[in-house]
């Protein structure tokens, strides 16, 4: 395999080279989970992969709760699906909880102080469809109980990871949180084992082609779960060896497009931010200095012809992007995106 063809097929398997998703819930339901710290961001990484969309249709799958945002794998914003979170949440709550020990016991958040602060705060959720973490400051703060932002912050996802929280409706103060089992219906329990198969086989058919360290990083299982999964796989799991890496990957339905492709791709977009050493072969096509495209991952980069050629920045008025090209002539990069621009301009104004 060529580091061209195996672009290729990532693309494929990232459905960036083919967007044909129906649903906000089928692309994150393809993807297992997908980085979602910048909340706007992360709602057009799921534009990306359909054919006609707006941003108001994603916010209302996510409003009704049919896509969670919430802590899991990472100790970072993802979303996931309704019905992947219970098993997926289940399998990365220990290795969550193992790294976010540390910032806990920084802020002071303890398992006596979790417990006794939830027992406060149940009642109130409750009663109400979600709370603000302001309003949890300001409950607590009633009983006695302080806590400033960050262990506020720690408190809740010790919650989300206990499946006691996850996201409620998102109004004009921002972010707030329901009771996760008003929200995510009940699912059969599955095994450790069948758990980590199931992670490993979203991740490869999502992201292959990928090395072992790549997985171990996207979903912060530990080297021994990890290998494990990709055991569990080998009978269907291709392998290639490209750089000296050993990358895994399944067996394409349909075969990778020789097209070339341009994409407006926001920060930590999947496409850069789900892999740890496979990810340094989408900057080999130009050479392009990591610094000034945020390791691509921090700042939103522009692919054209399979490769890193520019970053972009929103706009408050049409197209709603501001482009800036690096290795290639602007006017050139322009007329590469323009079809990517004018659909994040529908996207934005709520278009289709």
């Amino acid at each position: 395999m060529t580091i061209k063809e195996l672009i290729r097929l990532r693309l494929l398997n990232q459905k960036l080279s083919s967007p044909g998703f129906e649903t906000p819930a089928d692309v994150v339901s393809h993807f297992g989970a997908m980085q979602a710290q910048d909340y706007s961001m992360a709602k057009w990484a799921i534009a990306l992969r359909m054919k006609h969309v707006t941003d108001h249709t994603i916010e209302n799958a996510i409003q009704s709760g049919e896509i969670i945002r919430t802590h899991i794998l990472r100790p970072t914003w993802h979303f996931v699906s309704r019905n992947d979170i219970r098993w997926m949440m289940q399998l990365s709550a220990p290795y969550v909880k193992k790294a976010t020990q540390y910032v806990d016991r920084q802020v002071g958040l303890t398992e006596t102080l979790f417990k006794k602060a939830w027992k406060i705060i149940e009642p109130q959720f409750k009663k109400e469809d979600s709370l603000t973490k302001e309003d949890i400051i300001s409950i607590l703060a009633k009983h006695r109980v302080k806590m400033e932002n960050l262990l506020a912050t720690q408190f809740i996802i010790r919650a989300e990871v206990e499946m006691l929280l996850c996201n409620g409706v998102r109004n004009k103060k921002g972010t707030s949180y329901a009771l996760f089992e008003k929200i995510v219906p009940a699912a059969a329990q599955i095994s450790k084992e069948e758990a980590i198969a199931k992670l490993a086989f979203t991740y490869f058919n999502s992201r292959g082609p990928a090395t072992i360290k790549d997985f171990i990083w996207w979903s912060g299982l530990n080297s021994a779960d990890a290998k494990s999964a990709v055991a569990a796989l080998d009978k269907t799991l291709m392998r290639a060896t490209v750089n000296d890496l050993d990358f895994f990957y399944f067996e394409p339905a349909a075969k990778p497009t020789n097209k070339l492709i341009a994409v407006l791709l926001p920060a930590f977009d999947e496409y850069m931010v789900g892999y740890f050493e496979g990810r340094d072969v989408v900057f080999l096509a130009n050479n392009v200095d990591k610094s000034v495209i945020g390791n691509g991952i921090f700042n939103p980069i522009i692919l054209m012809d399979n490769a890193v050629a520019g970053v972009w920045k929103k706009n408050k008025k049409s197209p709603f992007a501001e482009i800036q090209a690096l290795n290639t002539n602007r006017e050139v990069l322009q007329k590469k995106v323009i079809q990517q621009l004018e659909k994040f301009e529908r996207f934005t104004e709520g278009r289709h």
